[in-house]
């Protein structure tokens, strides 16, 4: 794997881990006030702060997978500047 490569993987997974955690302590919050959910279609909402996380380090990575191609192109930095 080359080095860019690892370095758009750890950006993505940055990513992960702050979109995560900036859903997921509100949803705690809100989870520990009003109890479990007791239907299955209540259930999957619970699995909508890992989507929408996964989602952003999807973008992320693409986002950075883009720009990285585009600046070599040009032969500019690469690091999204």
């Amino acid at each position: 794997m080359s080095e860019k490569a690892k370095d758009i993987l750890i950006r993505a997974g940055k990513t992960f881990a702050q979109a995560f955690m900036g859903i997921v302590i509100p949803e705690v919050c809100i989870m520990l006030n009003g109890g479990f959910p007791e239907s299955w279609s209540a259930a999957w909402l619970m699995l909508a702060p890992v989507l929408a996380s996964a989602l952003a380090a999807g973008i992320s990575a693409a986002w950075n997978t883009i720009n990285y191609y585009f600046n070599e192109q040009k032969g500019g930095p690469s690091d999204g500047e």
